[in-house]
């Protein structure tokens, strides 16, 4: 009963002691807080994103087939491959083979104007033993084998028939390789979460004959469901391959990570940025709960006359580290309530990713290590205030630095937390302002393609009015709308470009076929004639595509320096160049002018000094097309029709778009309008946001940091207060006082900074590997951000010791007379 009373009043006189020190305590909870829930996002991120399948019965025995050709990895195999593991792997594990998935309209029998979309995957009847789905109704592996036959969800059914008990119902559907009426088999469970692999509805493989073929395109991916992936590894051996395939090499990979490594990345690279908060995320804490330490061993450590009357009173050292505990405890619990309230906010406007159960579990045990730190961390100024007792008690004087590695720790966490966010920063802001040879600013861009945008079911059909636009646009001059043009293709997404072969003459007279190789790969991209004006392109050297070719035959094009290096065309004029394939292995030719009227021999008319915005890839050498008015593209989910307005004119000219489009029938939740120069940042959005996430936790670190600065000074200066009013009286002058103790805090500031460096340079470094341009922050960055907190640290310590100084000696020594 005596120890719990004794409890009580250590807690009343920690609560009244915290009005000494609140703002410093307010900021230790703070950085409590801020710690506990980046850690606790951090975690929940990375779990969630290494278990994407999380959500599936056994997720973890279930694998993905994946296989290289020597170029690279990938999750799709061919036709044959597929046969033979469902084969080989009979009685050992389960396996499922799925195709393409397509999207497909569903109509109720008779009612095709009811028709909403839906999403079908092409499986095999082992995908369900391999996925493990929860049956409804029928029988799915049946129906998998039936043609004619297909597997509804249960949302699926609901939505076609008003019930899940449709099995024998039928209904129509239109689209890819599920056309016609279709009879319901069986129905699952919904497809809940995120998974690999989404869709609504399982058709049976519809395999074509030219797929059966070995050098088909690889278009099945294979799932397996096995406790032992090794002795699964272990029967792709027994693969037959024919001689030129014999290289080829398989192996599994977990589901819960495929979305991220299927196709050859590394696990640093593919989970970089969930690794690299979850470290900094570690770094806050620390340098929180270090904080923290830093104030109250300040605090104690100013207080050891009250230590000794206690130890004279029979209080025993366990006893005062009992005190001690109980004034951190409530700072620790008020930071971990704040954290607490902080995450149920995120969670209720939707900022935590994946499971909720699972980030209460991640936020618990981040609690549960928060309290183990802080209850073993006491141990730090429990020694201090000892050793500093028994010092007193010999007649000495402290000199002042008891906890300096505290200071350089907070100093190296914040140096580096500024370091990698400047840095980020830099690197973006340098990206989306760099002059990428054409015009972007004061343009507008409405999307007209069949893009679903989220939360559509279906997006407006443009199509009969594509063209009539820009016309329509220019009347609206009044608004500030100065020009307009309707883009088939889109050249600023790397998306809407298709890769070709470029063959010599000597290769062109010779086998094609056996020189298509990367070796003359290059990328092309259409530009209607119009848009070399409208945007302004530039043009290196030569002169611009014109509307007609100069000779029948003959396909004038421009290279970009990319192309001219690979294909050595310094002298581009002398250069002949005729069109192998395309991506797709067919001959370029062989489309009609209507889709496509690149000839067989190509004249380098010139070299544009045009880069695309995709900074996320090396700079690929690129072939421009130029393409006549009313070009029909394969790439119609990016036709756009752009907008140019005069400065200071965006939103007349926004206002005039939407009447114009109002006048054709658009309604008003179809019309998709950003600037140019937002499309292209969103190609950076998952940057953009954890740059700023970064931004926010460095100032928090700044702050705390400087908390603990200040709480350092403030111990080491309230030690020195004596000496210094001795030096004073001894004739020292505030210029003599206050270099010494300078010097000292600086040395932490610049030694924490040093350390800092190595690791935040190595971070940046694995980071830029994403990007082809850099704007890579040198030691340049790191000695502006010292140079930063030199002086802030200055100020501290300038305030501290001119308030020191200006106490009158006699009223600082006579308490010690």
């Amino acid at each position: 009963m005596g120890t719990i009373s004794l409890w009580v009043q250590n807690l009343k006189q920690a609560l009244r002691n915290l009005r000494s020190h609140g703002w410093q305590a307010g900021i230790s909870a703070m950085g409590l807080a801020v710690g506990i829930v980046c850690l606790t996002f951090s975690l929940n991120w990375l779990w969630t994103e290494t278990n994407y399948d999380y959500f599936r019965p056994g997720y973890k025995d279930l694998y993905l087939v994946q296989y290289n050709d020597s170029t690279r990895w990938t999750v799709s195999v061919v036709y044959n491959v597929a046969v033979q593991m469902d084969s080989l792997l009979e009685g050992k594990a389960e396996v499922g083979v799925v195709g393409m998935t397509s999207g497909i309209q569903v109509y109720p029998s008779g009612r095709k104007e009811d028709y909403f979309r839906a999403s079908s995957l092409a499986a095999s009847s082992g995908m369900v033993r391999a996925l493990g789905l929860t049956v409804l109704s029928g029988d799915p592996e049946k129906a998998l084998a039936m043609p004619g036959h297909v597997v509804l969800t249960e949302s699926l059914a609901r939505k076609i028939f008003g019930r899940t008990d449709a099995v024998g119902q039928t209904f129509e559907t239109s689209g890819y390789g599920v056309d016609g009426t279709q009879a319901v088999g069986a129905v699952v469970a919904d497809n809940e979460g995120r998974t690999f692999r989404e869709y609504d509805m399982l058709s049976p493989l519809n395999v074509q004959e030219s797929e059966r073929e070995w050098n088909a395109f690889g278009l099945y991916m294979v799932y397996v469901r096995t406790e032992e992936p090794r002795v699964v590894e272990e029967a792709f051996s027994r693969i037959y391959l024919p001689q030129e395939k014999s290289y080829w090499k398989f192996r599994l990979i977990p589901l819960r990570t495929a979305h991220k490594v299927g196709y050859g990345e590394s696990f640093l690279h593919a989970y970089f940025y969930p690794l690299a908060f979850t470290l900094i995320s570690v770094l806050l804490l620390c340098s929180a709960v270090v904080n923290l330490l830093a104030v109250y061993t300040s605090v104690f450590l100013g207080r050891v006359r009250e230590y000794a009357l206690r130890r004279s009173l029979g209080a025993s050292a366990w006893q005062n580290a009992v005190w001690m505990l109980t004034e951190v405890m409530p700072v620790a619990l008020s930071g971990i309530l704040l954290g607490c309230v902080a995450l149920e906010w995120l969670a209720h406007e939707g900022q935590v990713p994946g499971n909720l159960s699972h980030v209460y579990v991640c936020f618990a045990q981040v609690v549960g290590a928060v309290l183990v730190l802080v209850v073993a961390g006491t141990g730090y100024p429990v020694h201090k205030v000892r050793r500093a007792y028994r010092f007193t008690l010999g007649g000495g004087v402290s000199a002042g630095r008891s906890h300096a590695w505290l200071l350089v720790v907070q100093c190296f966490a914040s140096a580096f937390l500024l370091f990698i966010s400047l840095g980020m920063q830099r690197q973006l802001s340098g990206m989306m302002n760099q002059d990428l040879g054409f015009e972007r600013e004061d343009i507008l861009r409405l999307h007209t393609g069949r893009k679903y945008w989220p939360g559509e079911e279906e997006p407006f059909d443009f199509k009969s009015i594509f063209y009539d636009l820009p016309q329509e646009f220019r009347k609206e001059a009044a608004a500030g709308i100065t020009d307009a043009i309707a883009l088939p293709a889109d050249i600023f997404n790397r998306f809407s470009r298709r890769r070709i072969n470029l063959l010599t003459e000597e290769e062109w007279n010779g086998k094609k076929d056996d020189r298509l190789t990367p070796e003359n790969e290059i990328d092309y991209m259409e530009v209607p004639y119009a848009a070399f004006d409208f945007f302004h392109l530039h043009i290196l050297r030569g002169a611009r595509l014109e509307g007609q070719p100069e000779q029948d035959g003959v396909e004038p094009v421009m290279f970009n320096e990319a192309a001219c290096r690979k294909f050595r065309a310094g002298d581009f004029r002398k250069v002949n160049l005729y069109v192998g394939s395309d991506d797709t292995g067919h001959n370029i030719m062989m489309y009609t002018t209507w889709t496509n009227h690149i000839a067989g021999k190509l004249e380098v008319k010139g070299i544009m000094d045009v880069r695309l915005s995709d900074f996320h890839e090396e700079e690929r050498p690129l072939m421009w097309v130029g393409i006549p008015d009313r070009h029909e593209c394969r790439f119609v989910e990016h036709d756009a029709v752009y907008v140019k307005h005069a400065p200071g004119r965006r939103e007349d000219a926004e206002a005039a778009i939407r009447r114009v489009l109002r006048r054709f029938d658009v309604p008003e939740d179809k019309i998709h309008l950003m600037p140019l120069e937002q499309y292209m940042a969103d190609s950076y959005k998952e940057e953009t946001y954890y740059a700023g996430l970064l931004s926010a936790l460095t100032v928090f670190s700044v702050l705390i940091t400087f908390s603990g600065v200040f709480s350092m000074q403030l111990y080491s200066l309230r030690l020195r207060r004596r000496s210094m009013a001795i030096r004073r009286v001894m004739g020292a002058g505030f210029r003599d006082v206050f270099r010494p103790q300078l010097r000292s805090y600086l040395l932490y500031v610049v030694a924490g900074s040093v350390l800092a460096y190595f690791p935040a340079a190595l971070l940046m470094h694995k980071w830029m590997e994403y990007f082809h341009y850099g704007e890579t922050p040198g030691v340049g960055l790191m000695a502006a951000i010292v140079c930063g907190m030199c002086v802030v640290v200055s100020l501290i310590v300038y305030g501290q010791v001119r308030r020191c100084m200006n106490d009158k000696p006699v009223e600082v020594l006579r308490p010690e007379a």
